[in-house]
């Protein structure tokens, strides 16, 4: 197995499910929305707003500085996802040995960053107050990758004979 998350040439050699192939696409897509609200380069909704919205982050109660401080880290973590998801993007292009990788990486993201969270809670704003509805993404998200990380490993029947 640890030869199919670190294999020995990086080519395009893929001996998983293509299922998990197309969900890393979509998966990517996402994740490049996010990256792009963070970076502050959605032409529809500044990142403030995004902030304040998706992530509950009541910025109108923080000074101008530490509002300005929270916006930069933001648009700073864009820039990893970023960089993060450009890889993904090479990886399912030209180097699809790769896959299983990236999705290690990605469970490794968001399993860290969720964790964090819950290491250091903070105060949001209260939820339902504009009639949405709490939809646990980072969850959903963890599932799908993980789901997307054993597709990924596992070799279909059709190709085990070729081993």
């Amino acid at each position: 197995m640890l030869s199919l998350i670190f294999p020995k040439n990086l080519n395009n050699e893929y001996r998983g499910y293509k299922l998990a192939i197309w969900l890393l696409v979509l998966l990517l897509l996402f994740k490049t929305s996010i990256s792009v609200n963070a970076l502050d380069w959605n032409p529809y909704m500044t990142s403030s707003e995004v902030f304040q919205r998706a992530d509950r982050i009541p910025l109108d109660t923080f000074s101008e500085n530490a509002g300005d401080t929270a916006v930069l880290l933001i648009a700073v973590w864009g820039v990893t996802h970023l960089v993060l998801n450009v890889l993904g993007f090479i990886a399912v292009v030209r180097y699809r040995a790769m896959i299983p990788l990236i999705y290690l990486l990605m469970a490794i993201d968001h399993i860290g960053r969720r964790l964090a969270v819950d290491a250091f809670p903070i105060v949001r704003v209260s939820e339902g107050t504009d009639g949405s509805v709490d939809i646990p993404v980072t969850f959903i998200l963890i599932a799908l990758v993980l789901i997307g990380l054993g597709m990924s490993l596992t070799t279909p029947r059709r190709l085990e004979g070729d081993a």
